[in-house]
């Protein structure tokens, strides 16, 4: 368990002597009932409803789930440590776990509470080691007088910046500089929190520092001079002929008030198009609205298009929409195959008459509107399931214009890639500046359904994670890095080199929880129960390799 909400000690016949609460809440509910029992010497396999002769697991109790552990205390009796399963506890380990610090708390009596991941590395704790409810001195060779944190507990005051030297049970000598914290509440002391520094930390934690202070310094003259106004076509990146092709002729009809259909695959830069199409235009000086009528709910869909009466319905106000709001200029219908049939019928009127009335009125509005659309499938297919009116595509197609997908155009990925990283650079402390050869391999035999868009996504997400300016397969989304081909043997693949079999083990290991977890919907409880684990012991492996959904 990260942290225990009660403790009670158990005699040698598991009898209650004595309880500690360090949840204000559970304290408040279950005291007087808990207790009980220590005032009765209720043996507590009579109290609560644990698994028989489990040293650790869960049970539920008054409608919760508890976690339980068994840990030895003096005189030949133990320790019971209870701790309520709930997310609040989980997530706050997770987040001291993403430290570069090593973080310790301990109880008022020194007994520890949890140490995050950094600070287990520090002391050389093996992975699997319980050391909640140890006590300080039990776990390091030190002296009561030099500890920091037994100083804090002591004299009841903060212990800033002080060295100490220990040994670890491998006989390890560590050195480290350590700061803790008396805690209280309601002016009693419940313990202690300590925070631990090496040697490695500091220069880790300096390198950060000067990082994060060089692009502070340097944000503005990164930072784009110029506001983002909206696209043209020196935004289409790439030289694939079948691309060049598509803004050749986009180019071409921009001059003229035919109506153009964009087609392609979502992701592949049918708004760019459209953006591009109208800015190079006779209409560019007027207003330019897009709408994704697969996003839009039918039932507002007319009201946004056409604008609203008042009184046509409950709540309605005079509300100009998109055909009104554009006249003059350019609206965009993106993935108009996703619109209804009957809303289709409606769009073909405007065509054929050139007018329009807000829903609720009688009165026509002329429209003077150049309709771009885009469809992200195959529009004849579409037209021939009868999902696509076909006098509204014969009206709308009068230009028909196809966009390439991602992976037909493949050798623009570099320049996609470069692309994105200088246009994003300065949002990130470390700027990423190459692609290493594991991560482009990766890249150019990946399908890429979400096309250019989920390239920038998987970038965006890259250049969150990285802490340096090479992008690695470490810093891509875990579904991207698992669509890597299946080897044929997987012995083969094998590196050997450096390799320990323990740090094979474990990154099978952790490829075995990434992929239970994915196929489990990321939940907790039926992942354990899949891999036939306790939950605890799930957590604890979640923590260990710094899994994060």
């Amino acid at each position: 368990m990260a942290c225990y909400d009660i403790m009670l000690l158990l005699n040698g016949a598991d009898e209650p002597l004595s309880v500690s609460w360090s949840n204000e809440r559970l304290n408040s509910l279950f005291a007087p009932l808990v207790d009980s029992w220590v005032e009765r010497g209720i043996p507590i396999s009579e109290c609560l409803p644990l698994p028989e002769g489990e040293r650790e697991g869960t049970f539920s109790w008054d409608d919760d789930t508890f976690s339980f552990a068994f840990l030895p205390a003096p005189e030949g009796g133990r320790y019971l440590l209870l701790s309520r399963t709930d997310d609040k506890s989980e997530l706050l380990a997770r987040a001291l776990d993403q430290l570069f610090e090593g973080v310790q708390i301990y109880d008022k009596d020194a007994r520890a509470v949890f140490f995050n991941r950094s600070s287990r590395r520090i002391s050389r704790i093996p992975d699997g080691l319980e050391i909640e409810g140890r006590h300080l001195l039990d776990l390091y060779s030190l002296s009561e007088d030099v500890s920091t944190t037994m100083t804090a507990l002591r004299t009841g005051a903060p212990v800033i910046d002080r060295v100490d030297r220990f040994s670890v049970p491998d006989g390890t000598d560590i050195v480290t500089a350590n700061t803790s914290y008396p805690i209280y509440r309601d002016g009693e002391l419940m313990g202690a929190i300590t925070y631990e520094q090496t040697e490695e930390i500091l220069r880790e934690w300096i390198g950060r520092l000067e990082s994060t202070g060089r692009a502070l310094k340097n944000y503005s003259a990164r930072t784009p001079a110029v506001s983002f106004s909206g696209y043209t076509f020196d935004h289409v990146i790439g030289h694939d002929q079948k691309l060049r092709e598509a803004v050749q002729l986009a180019r071409r009809v921009a001059a003229q008030d035919a109506s153009v259909m964009l087609v392609g695959e979502t992701g592949t830069g049918k708004e760019i198009f459209a953006q591009s199409i109208h800015r190079a235009s006779r209409r560019h000086g007027k207003k330019f609205l897009a709408v994704n009528c697969a996003a839009v709910p039918e039932p507002l869909i007319e009201s946004i298009l056409f604008g609203t009466q008042n009184g046509s319905f409950t709540g309605s106000e005079n509300q100009a929409g998109y055909f009104e709001e554009a006249e003059g200029g350019t609206i965009f219908l993106d993935e108009l195959n996703s619109m209804s049939l009957s809303m289709q019928s409606k769009i073909l009127r405007v065509i054929q008459e050139k007018v329009f009335r807000r829903l609720g009125s009688t009165k026509d509005i002329e429209a003077d509107v150049r309709i771009i659309s885009s469809c992200n499938e195959d529009p004849f297919r579409a037209v021939t399931e009868n999902r696509f009116r076909r006098d509204l595509f014969y009206r709308l197609s009068t230009v028909t214009i196809e966009l390439p997908p991602l992976r037909e155009h493949m050798e623009d990925l570099m320049e996609l890639i470069e692309y994105h990283l200088a246009a994003t650079s300065h949002q990130f402390i470390h700027n990423i500046t190459s692609v290493s050869p594991d991560v482009m391999e990766l890249f150019r035999g990946y399908s890429w359904p979400g096309n250019v868009r989920e390239l920038f996504h998987v970038i965006d997400y890259a250049q969150n994670v990285a802490d340096g300016n090479v992008l690695q397969t470490e810093h891509l989304p875990s579904y991207l890095v698992k669509s890597r081909p299946a080897p044929d043997s997987a012995l083969e693949q094998i590196d050997f080199s450096g390799c320990t079999l323990q740090s094979l083990l474990d990154d099978y290991e952790h490829a075995v929880l990434l992929k239970a977890l994915d196929r489990c919907g990321n939940n907790i409880s039926l992942t354990a129960k899949t891999l036939g684990i306790l939950r605890q012991s799930l957590q604890y492996r979640i923590r260990k390799y710094g899994i994060i959904f």
